[in-house]
C-alpha cells in the first residue's frame, strides 16, 4: 500500500452530520449527510457556516486537495443553503469522482460512492424528489450497508408508505 493510499484511507474519517434546520425541516426530521473529515470547509460545515464552506471549498488552496473531498463540502454546502443547481452538479461530480479515485482498494471506492449517493438522496429530498432520493439511498446500500444510509432509507421508506411496507425497500436495496 502507497503513502498517498494509507493517507487516503486514514483521512476517510466520516463525519456524520445531524440535519440543520434547513434541512430536516425541508426533508423531515433525522436525515444526516456525509462529509470527509479532511475536506475544504468541514470545519465551517459542522459549525453551521455553509458560505465560509463554499468559499473554502473553491478557494485556491482547495485545488490542491483531492477533488472528490472539494465537491463533497460543496454538495453539502450548497444543499444546506438551497442552491440546489448547484448542489446537484456538486453530488453528481462527486458520484462521478468515487468511481475515479486513484490508488485506493475498490473496495474504500464503494464506500465513497456510497456516501456521495448518500448526500445526493438527501440534496434530492430536500429539492423535493423522493423517487429520486429514494433510488440513491437504494444504490448507496448495495455499494455498503452502512448505518447511515440504512437509516436514511429506512427513514424515507416509512414517510413514503407507512411502517408496514418498509421492509420491502430494504430488501429490495439487498
Amino acid at each position: 500500500m502507497t503513502n498517498s493510499t494509507r493517507k487516503f484511507i486514514t483521512s476517510l474519517a466520516v463525519v456524520l452530520l445531524s440535519s440543520s434546520p434547513l434541512l430536516a425541516s425541508a426533508a423531515g426530521s433525522g436525515y444526516k449527510m456525509a462529509l470527509i473529515e479532511d475536506a475544504p470547509g468541514a470545519e465551517y460545515i459542522k459549525v453551521g457556516q455553509f458560505a465560509d464552506a463554499i468559499t473554502l471549498a473553491q478557494g485556491a488552496n482547495a485545488t490542491k486537495t483531492e477533488p472528490f473531498y472539494r465537491q463533497v463540502s460543496l454538495c453539502v454546502s450548497y444543499s444546506s443553503t438551497a442552491q440546489f443547481g448547484l448542489a446537484e452538479t456538486a453530488c453528481n461530480d462527486a458520484v462521478q469522482l468515487a468511481a475515479a479515485l486513484q490508488a485506493i482498494p475498490r473496495s474504500a471506492k464503494r464506500e465513497m460512492r456510497a456516501l456521495a449517493l448518500n448526500n445526493r438522496g438527501v440534496m434530492n429530498l430536500i429539492a423535493g424528489d423522493k423517487v429520486a432520493a429514494l433510488q440513491d439511498f437504494m444504490q448507496a446500500v448495495r455499494l455498503d450497508n452502512s448505518e447511515l444510509t440504512l437509516a436514511n432509507l429506512e427513514r424515507l421508506t416509512v414517510s413514503i408508505n407507512g411502517t408496514e411496507v418498509q421492509e420491502i425497500a430494504l430488501q429490495a436495496a439487498e
